[in-house]
């Protein structure tokens, strides 16, 4: 699927059909931060098993949404929320014919941390949040305060200003345009992330009316750790809210961190989103 922004932008897109009799719904995945859509494809295969269409979609600047260089691209991370969001979930309702009420979107990461941003949030009644927290780096473990600072204040303005973008080898899966690198730079050197950015409306995450469920793993330590999962939400009031920390050895497995959970070795894992979903 392509879809259209209001500015004129178009992203690639990914649906996986439903495979039962009828349809139980539809599910938007929105990646984490410079990971393209095709590292859910597995994940996608298994609900569109379970009766439900997947959209995955790659976000402007990224996998086959990107338009040339990264260093040439316009992107910002902000324009993930407030325009490609906005367009997918018309596109999800509109293409697919279905009411908002069958809507439910998943963010992993920044997907769910930018979802705040798109006004339609605001008709979908269910949002999933999978290891998706603030990124200020104050409510990471001190143990982590040093990779942090060093990232933020000396690596990656050296390497924007040297390149005119940021690597994937520097710690993210894809190469990201400077507009996406520096708003996820100075959201996270903000106090209160990207709710202290004068520029950006956040009144859609005081007003979203749903259901959130976030699930967050008690190895990730360096991505997404319990204290900015919980400031995340905190940011949803009008939300019915609820946590669910994940301990790998629950599942029989060593860790799972930011990534692994849409691993298919690691499938007895998504369960934990069915139960999220509509049952019928």
């Amino acid at each position: 699927m392509q879809i259209h922004c209001q500015d004129g932008r178009e992203l690639s897109a990914s649906l996986f059909r439903h495979q039962t009799p009828s349809r139980r719904g539809v599910l938007v995945v929105n990646s984490a931060t410079g990971v393209p859509q095709n590292f859910y494809r597995h994940f996608a295969s298994h609900f569109a098993q379970l009766g439900f269409d997947v959209l995955t979609w790659d976000a402007r600047g990224i996998g086959a949404s990107r338009q040339g260089l990264a260093k040439h691209d316009k992107a910002r991370m902000r324009d993930w929320g407030q325009l490609d969001l906005e367009a997918v979930l018309h596109a999800a309702v509109t293409e697919l014919q279905v009411p908002w009420a069958q809507i439910t979107v998943l963010g992993h990461s920044s997907g769910g941390h930018l979802s705040g941003l798109a006004p339609a949030l605001q008709q979908v009644p269910r949002l999933i949040l999978l290891a998706s927290g603030t990124c200020s780096w104050r409510l990471y473990p001190r143990k982590h305060w040093a990779y942090f600072l060093s990232a933020w204040y000396l690596v990656t303005p050296l390497l924007l200003r040297g390149l005119g973008y940021l690597p994937a080898r520097f710690g993210v899966g894809h190469d990201l345009p400077p507009g996406v690198a520096w708003d996820w730079r100075n959201w996270s050197t903000a106090k209160d992330y990207l709710f202290d950015d004068p520029q950006l409306n956040t009144q859609g995450y005081r007003d979203y009316p749903g259901k959130i469920v976030a699930l967050s793993f008690s190895d990730d330590q360096a991505f997404a750790p319990p204290a900015t999962v919980q400031d995340l939400l905190a940011h949803f009031p009008t939300a019915r809210r609820e946590h669910r920390e994940v301990r790998p050895q629950v599942y029989g497995l060593k860790s799972i961190g930011h990534f692994s959970f849409f691993h298919r070795r690691n499938q007895a894992l998504w369960t934990l989103v069915e139960d999220c979903l509509p049952a019928d």
